[in-house]
């Protein structure tokens, strides 16, 4: 084999190497983007449960009625 196809061989295998390393990437977004989603129906899920509360509930963990309408009234990407 001449030293330029030696060089192609190289060359299609740094490819190869680099698309891996890529796909490894994408799952790690992936992964990333999945647990940001989860994150939020959690609280979604806290703000719903914190607006059901009575009131005697809320001053046991120390919030008003009007502090628990607030953080229940965010949408559920804020944080």
């Amino acid at each position: 084999m001449s030293r330029r196809a030696l060089g192609a061989v190289s060359a299609d295998r740094g490819m190869v190497s680099r698309g891996q390393a890529g796909d490894g990437g994408a799952r790690r977004f992936v992964k990333r983007a999945f647990g940001e989603v989860l994150e939020m129906v959690e609280r979604h899920r806290q703000r719903r449960s914190l607006a059901a509360l009575d009131d005697h509930l809320l001053r046991d963990v120390g919030l008003s009625r009007k502090e628990a309408r607030r953080e229940a009234d965010k949408a559920f990407w804020q944080e």
